[in-house]
């Protein structure tokens, strides 16, 4: 398994590949990094070139990736979209819905913080015209699990948290090693999914896996601010720590920011650091994004790059 979670600010991209698998979960850009432009597309151009050198894909023809997730609908999580629409075709595209139009599990379009974004629209309409499924392309090695829209909608104190935030689909992989991206889940919400407090869809699974196998690698929810760190999550967790390493995607704190990272992800409290960041004197419990690009390798070491084109060398 290979993972790149990107530097893009106070925003959320990844790309997850395994086995055979290719996947990109959320494609938040930053004003100097676009996932897309910078990484998705000359990693997918060189593989082209290395297979097929005397045929070079037609620019009308897109490349093929199996899974595109976009936990929620805030543009710090999706403002790659349209870019990534030109060049890419999702098998799966997944995001907060349903088939049938009167579904609980459709998001309320006019309830979420910014309907009339163009990011927004754009991902409404590519769900319209695709009809996708809420489904993961290797149900194996992965659990999707999540709030019912309608249902965090009707409950006074997730919805007053956030309805954007906590309609935030949870993604969990376990393959070589293990990692959870929570989206933009928040304390309430992180606690009604895992402890099955409103209508959810696979909390109780994902709770059980995160007690089974526990989590090497967590993507901090919320970016990691401290209005949403969840101790529901790590009394779930085995050992109520992460094993490895707890990522935090956000920028660079400064003295005046409102946006503050909770110190406990940077604690032997809530991760044991067995990682190659750690020396025996300084465990390193936490990453920032804003440290550089976060790069995983198979064997689960810890590689960060303030060049994307390094990044770029670890694959194949």
């Amino acid at each position: 398994m290979k993972i790149v979670i990107f530097n893009v600010s106070a925003a959320l991209s990844a790309y997850v590949e395994f086995g055979n698998r290719k996947l990109v979960i959320d494609l938040g850009k930053s004003s100097d990094f676009s996932p897309v432009n910078d990484f998705l597309l000359p990693l997918f151009r060189k593989r082209e070139r290395d297979n097929n050198p005397l045929e070079p894909k037609p620019k009308q023809e897109c490349y093929t990736i199996d899974q595109l997730i976009i936990s929620h609908p805030h543009k710090d999580h999706l403002n790659d979209i349209q870019d990534f629409d030109k060049y890419f075709n999702p098998i799966l595209l997944t995001t907060p819905n349903a088939k049938d139009t009167d579904s609980e599990l459709n998001i309320n379009w006019s309830h979420i913080t910014t309907p009339d974004d163009e990011d927004v629209l754009y991902l409404k309409n590519m769900m319209a015209n695709r009809n996708p499924p809420l489904a993961v392309t290797d149900p194996y090695k992965m659990t999707l699990a999540y709030l019912y829209p309608k249902a965090v909608e009707d409950d006074a104190t997730l919805d007053s948290e956030s309805y954007t935030n906590n309609v935030s689909l949870a993604v969990y992989i376990n393959d070589r090693y293990s990692i959870l991206f929570p989206g933009d889940l928040q304390k309430e919400g992180m606690k009604a999914l895992l402890n099955g407090t409103t209508k959810n869809k696979q909390g109780k699974t994902l709770k059980n896996k995160l007690q089974t196998f526990g989590v090497d690698f967590l993507v901090t929810p919320h970016h990691g601010l401290r209005s949403s760190f969840s101790t529901a999550l790590f009394d779930a967790i085995k050992g109520h720590k992460t094993h490895k390493l707890n990522i935090v995607p956000e920028k660079p704190n400064t003295k005046d920011d409102a946006r503050q990272i909770d110190s406990r992800y940077a604690s032997t409290d809530y991760c044991e650091a067995v990682n190659n960041l750690s020396t025996k004197d300084s465990p390193a419990c936490q990453r920032k994004t804003s440290n550089g690009h976060i790069y995983i390798d198979d064997d689960g070491n810890v590689h960060v790059e303030s060049d994307i084109n390094e990044i770029l060398k670890y694959f194949n």
